[in-house]
């Protein structure tokens, strides 16, 4: 009897026991929602993507859902906003996923919502535990306070260049630093570091450098665009420095061939000495020049013609017109009259020429083609980029043509002279007409007035006879 009541006892416990099991696994069955998105933050009139995921710890059977977004988000793009009756493409689908793509019309806090409902196990149908409302929310901001947010710091953190040491001490409100280093030198490392993570840096590395001052920039562009340039003056020492000045500027003639190139395929290299040292330049035979390389204080190295007679440096400017190669040649002399003194750019280079009215894209210039040899007047078209010999025949043109001009100019100022003379004439003419006329008028009037005078006389004489008569008659009567 008591084994009995033990079985019974055991089988209801156990029988607890396993309702206890199906109640657990009959509820336990859960989904979480979670949303992202591709942006943290936006800018207005830019789109952003919203991505959800639905994850259940079992087979999911059927759900449904609606999105809703505040008014400063407008759909574009992905997922449809809403939709009912969803059915998993098999019987193993756990996780479900959407993305919704918003373009955003003005600043503020945008949110985006997304409402699960329905979702059922697959294998129970029973009802999952989910969370219903999940959101999501991003900053909308303008452009302007987009820029405003950037970080204008661009200070260098650490400067040095590998080997040596910079003067003065670095500082980042320092801005220029100088450094000597052996005449063998032809390469240095520049190291940097930025103060702010957000910046950018230019001119780090590995830098070529020649004898005399070498001017190497570093710059900083912070996020917002505002740049600071920092100065090594790295000062390769020379041997034996050849020191010269052009127009009161202190030159170094430069030593070494590598730091200097042939213009063009007519130079040919040679070596010339200057102050009883050798020095790399070039030659044209036809243009009977010396070209020789000048280093300025900055660093930067420019060919010069070298008189060796007159112990002169001109610069060399040469330019390839396509068609050919020409060096000008600053000669007032050779410029036709009624040009003025301009500057033009050829080859982002400034050239002086010659222009006769300011507004014409032609220019002239006195060069010569160092090809041939021959020197010549050029014209040259600033917005073709073209130029062309300028020769006498064109200039007697010019000049016939300026000739015409003042001829026309003459023909034009005699004709208005006769026009206003033949109108003074003729309204001479017309005034001494009408005073003519006020003469006989006044004529022809003072004669009626004489004739009416001597009628009136006449009358009166006859009134007197005819009373003396009347008179005479009346005595006779008595």
């Amino acid at each position: 009897m008591k084994l009995r009541k033990g079985k019974l006892l055991g089988f209801i416990i156990f029988t607890l026991f396993l309702g206890l099991i199906f109640k657990l696994d009959v509820h336990a069955a859960s989904a979480n929602v979670s949303i992202t998105s591709n942006k943290s933050s936006l800018v207005v009139g830019n789109t952003v993507t919203f991505t959800v995921r639905v994850q259940a710890d079992t087979a999911i059977g059927a759900w449904d859902y609606a999105t809703n977004v505040s008014s400063n988000l407008t759909y574009i793009s992905g997922s449809p906003v809403s939709k009912s009756a969803n059915l998993p493409s098999n019987n193993s689908t756990k996780v479900i996923t959407y993305s919704f793509t918003y373009r955003a019309n003005s600043s503020g806090t945008a949110t985006f919502n997304f409402r699960l409902s329905n979702l059922l196990d697959y294998k129970t149908e029973s009802l999952m535990s989910f969370p219903a409302n999940t959101s999501k929310n991003i900053r909308v901001i303008t452009q302007s306070e987009l820029e405003q947010s950037y970080s204008k710091n661009n200070n260098l953190k650490s400067l040095s260049i590998e080997g040596y040491q910079l003067s003065p001490t670095f500082n980042k409100n320092t801005l220029e630093y100088n450094v000597e280093v052996p005449n063998d030198v032809t390469k240095v490392k520049i190291n940097a570091t930025k103060e702010d993570s957000t910046a950018s840096i230019q001119g780090t590395g590995e830098r070529e450098v020649s004898e005399g001052k070498n001017k190497l920039e570093i710059k900083v562009t912070a996020q917002n665009g505002s740049v600071k340039t920092y100065v090594i003056n790295v000062t390769v020492k020379e041997l034996d420095p050849i020191k010269v000045k052009v127009d009161n500027e202190e030159f170094n003639v430069v030593r070494k061939e590598s730091q200097i190139t042939a213009p063009n395929t007519t130079f040919t290299k040679t070596t010339i000495k200057i102050n009883d040292l050798e020095v790399p330049a070039f030659e044209n035979k036809k243009l009977g020049y010396i070209l020789v390389g000048l280093k300025n204080q900055d660093g930067d190295i420019a060919l010069y013609i070298y008189d060796e007679k007159e112990n002169t440096y001109t610069p060399y400017l040469e330019y390839n017109f396509k068609s050919s190669i020409i060096c000008i040649i600053d000669d007032i002399d050779k410029i036709p009259k009624g040009y003025k003194e301009v500057k033009v750019k050829i080859d982002d280079k400034n050239v002086t020429a010659y222009q006769k009215n300011k507004n014409s894209k032609f220019y002239l210039f006195y060069g010569i083609n160092v090809e041939t040899g021959k020197e010549n007047l050029y014209v040259y078209d600033s917005e073709e980029k073209t130029v062309q010999r300028y020769n006498d025949e064109e200039i007697n043109i010019e000049d016939d043509n300026t000739n015409e001009e003042i001829y026309q100019y003459v023909i034009i100022g005699l004709g208005s002279l006769l026009i206003v003379t033949y109108l003074v004439l003729l309204i001479s003419l017309i005034n001494n007409s009408r005073k003519k006329k006020r003469i006989q008028m006044k004529k022809m009037s003072k004669k009626r007035r004489l004739a009416e005078d001597d009628n009136n006389n006449h009358n009166t004489t006859d009134n007197d006879s005819n009373d003396n008569n009347t008179k005479d008659e009346e005595k006779e009567e008595k």
